[in-house]
């Protein structure tokens, strides 16, 4: 039994001595290099293209089984110039032999290509220069090439074929992208990548690092991270990602600056359609963002969950690095922002949901996104003032007279809008009004769209709807708006800055306007209006001083001294109601009830400019105040014609007790007329009846 093991060992070397001969014998006596215009021709023959050999090929077959290349290039496509499509400085590839032979194991100890350049284009008719590429080979040579997927997954002799890789390295490749039609230029140099230690089901580590310049942008990326490739399941680990972008350039967020990015897992089963991104963290531009991301069904119907969190940061400084210019009101807003949100997505929708946003003093809560094609939301805020916000006031002059007409209604953006949602705001200041409690619920479809907002509004409530119908070339804009038990005083001090009111104010608004723009749209205006101010008093103006000092003056008497205090004239109530044609109000029951006179008159208001003109009529109420004084206790009864001009902001009151007057001189001449009359009459009766007795 001895010497059978003995000779069966003596067999075996022998042949593997045999082996090891021939190896080195084919090593010696084969020289690839002989064989460079064949490999050209095979080349050219599959590609139509020019392989040019400049360097020497390498064989070597034991110990381990090496291929290298030398310097090479393969020419450009026609029309593209004489600089060749690709070149490479070098490629070698070294395998362990005997494992790959006796155990079935490839064994990469080195895979290495060194300086490549690519020259990838584009003319000006579309075509790229890689279209041509295996164009020469024909149909027939394209299904010998095609080879069973069983043949392709078990090689002969059955088992699993194992990989381990010691090197993988592309070192100094270089590749340049022009395009014609668009006239872009990019530039990808110094690509390394190295992949060490490589082996299915066990983690190795990966290193990349490039330069990528484009026209107005240049950036330098490195990367590392451990990777993981199952093929056996279809699942893919990368883990502690780590990377660093340094850009420069007009295209480069504030023209120069670094990004950093890293997670601590993506984790991708290609089977179970689920991919997982932990722990991501990204730093730009002084902003830090973390989050996760998990997703299913890949492939079939994607569905994708995760969180976002923004650390709060300064978006003044963020804009001045962008060099954006924004003025505001307030020059001590956009001070610091941080926001966190829910993420999802489907088939059916795209959302932020938990949405939390902090913006200076206040808080965003709620979800947006897209239910299908629809915006859908439901936002609220627990306080904000909307005015800090906006651009500074600035003065008006004569060059903006005219400019509404240049203010064009979106109208394909309205006739596509699809939104549904609602906005809450605890306490909201807006256009100078502050508003308590508001709520703006949004409609849009079919270029129809919908605002109905309502609100506490000093002391009383505001509500309304804003419509707008989208027409061929134009839309028609409806207004109703209600106010009811408004503070007068408080209203028009934050609104108008004026002092010029006090009491309740309620208003019903129902107007219609059609234009493409808005100055068109203001110049239709159409509709009805009416108001009622209750238990207040105008501020600034004393009528009874006034209508006394007046009458004094006609009266020729010396006029009453001015009462000491702030002048006003108190009311009981003003209403009036009107119609609207063409942006004009016209007013036919203009009422006030004042402590000494009731008026009642009409007129018209012009809303492009806020001019009135009105003509009313004041009567006399025989009351306390009036029997007040001498040079009035007469007038019980009268009427006095007045004139209401100028604009609403600053209306002027004109008595005219001349006409008053008048009407009493005429009112004077026609009791004595009466009384001549009634008195010629008797004398002529006696005369006649004495011409009668005689």
């Amino acid at each position: 039994m001895a010497k059978l093991l003995k000779t069966f060992g003596i067999v075996i070397g022998a042949l593997v001595g045999l082996f090891i001969a021939a190896l080195v014998l084919v090593a010696m006596l084969f020289d690839p290099n002989d064989y460079k215009a064949e490999i050209a021709a095979a080349v050219e023959d599959s590609t139509g293209r020019t392989l040019t050999l400049d360097g020497d090929l390498e064989l070597q077959v034991f110990p381990r089984l090496r291929i290298a290349v030398g310097e090479a290039h393969l020419s450009n496509a026609a029309g593209f110039g004489a600089e060749p499509f690709a070149r490479i400085q070098g490629a070698r590839l070294q395998v362990g032999l005997f494992p790959l032979l006796l155990s079935r194991r490839l064994e990469i100890d080195e895979a290495r290509l060194s300086g490549l350049t690519l020259n990838l284009a584009r003319n000006a008719q579309g075509q790229g220069n890689w279209e041509d590429m295996g164009q020469a080979a024909t149909a027939e040579e394209a299904d010998d090439a095609l080879v069973d997927d069983d043949e392709a997954v078990a090689p002969e002799g059955g088992g699993e074929l194992a990989i381990a890789v010691q090197a993988i390295a592309i070192e100094d490749a270089n590749v340049t992208w022009t395009d014609a039609t668009t006239g872009a230029t990019w530039q990808l140099a110094d690509f390394n990548l190295e992949l060490s230690d490589f082996s299915l089901d066990a983690a190795f580590p990966m290193r990349t690092s490039f330069a990528l310049a484009g026209e107005d942008i240049a950036i330098n990326l490195s990367a590392e991270m451990q990777a993981r490739l199952s093929l056996d399941d279809n699942s893919y680990l990368l883990e502690e990602l780590v990377v660093d972008i340094d850009g420069r350039g007009a295209a480069w967020p504030g023209g120069e600056g670094a990004l950093a990015m890293s997670f601590e897992a993506l984790e991708a089963d290609l089977d179970a359609e689920t991919v997982e991104l932990r722990g991501l963290e990204l730093e730009f531009l002084d902003i830090n963002v973390n989050g996760n991301l998990s997703g299913r069904q890949l492939f079939s119907n994607l569905s994708l969950a995760g969180s976002i969190e923004i650390a709060e940061f300064d978006p003044a400084q963020i804009m001045e690095l962008l060099d954006i210019d924004i003025e505001t009101a307030d020059p001590d807003v956009l001070e610091n922002v941080s926001a966190s949100a829910q993420l999802a997505y489907d088939s059916s929708r795209m959302m932020l949901e938990q949405m939390s946003l902090m913006l200076d003093d206040s808080e965003l809560t709620g979800s947006l996104g897209m239910q299908g094609e629809t915006i859908s939301f439901n936002l609220a805020i627990d306080e904000i003032n909307a005015d800090r916000y906006l651009p500074p006031a600035e003065e008006a002059s004569a060059e903006d007279e005219g400019s509404l007409d240049e203010v064009d209604l979106p109208l394909d953006l309205l006739r596509t809008l699809n939104a549904n949602g609602r906005m809450a705001v605890g306490a909201l200041q807006f256009d100078g009004l502050s508003f308590s409690d508001f709520a703006l619920q949004v409609s849009a479809q079919n270029g129809r769209v919908r605002l109905t907002p309502s609100a506490g509004l000093y002391g009383g409530t505001y509500a309304g709807t804003i419509g707008i119908d989208v027409q061929q070339n134009s839309a028609l804009l409806t207004l109703e708006q209600q106010l009811a038990a408004v503070d007068v005083a408080a209203f028009m001090q934050d609104y108008l800055d004026s002092e010029m009111f006090t009491g309740t104010m309620g208003l019903d608004l129902d107007v219609s306007a059609t234009g493409a723009n808005v100055g068109e749209a203001m110049r239709q205006l159409d509709g009805d209006v009416s108001f009622a101010l209750t238990d207040g008093a105008w501020e600034g103006v004393d009528m009874w001083y006034q209508m006394r000092r007046a009458r004094a003056l006609a009266s020729q008497t010396d006029a009453p001294a001015e009462p000491a205090g702030a002048p006003r004239t108190a009311f009981s109530r003003i209403s009036a109601s009107g119609t609207i044609e063409d942006a004009v109000l016209t007013n036919n029951d203009l009422t006030a009830n004042f402590d000494f006179m009731t008026v009642a008159g009409s007129g018209t208001v012009e809303l492009l400019n806020d001019m009135m003109d009105f003509a009313v009529t004041a009567t006399f109420v025989d009351s306390e105040l009036l029997q007040s004084d001498p040079l009035m206790e007469d007038l019980a009864g009268d009427s006095l014609p007045l004139t209401v001009v100028g604009s609403l902001g600053a209306p002027s009151v004109r008595p005219d007790f001349s006409a008053m007057v008048s009407a009493r001189v005429q009112e004077a001449v026609d009791e004595r007329v009466e009384e001549e009359r009634e008195q010629l009459q008797e004398r002529l009766q006696d005369r006649l009846r004495g011409l009668f007795d005689r």
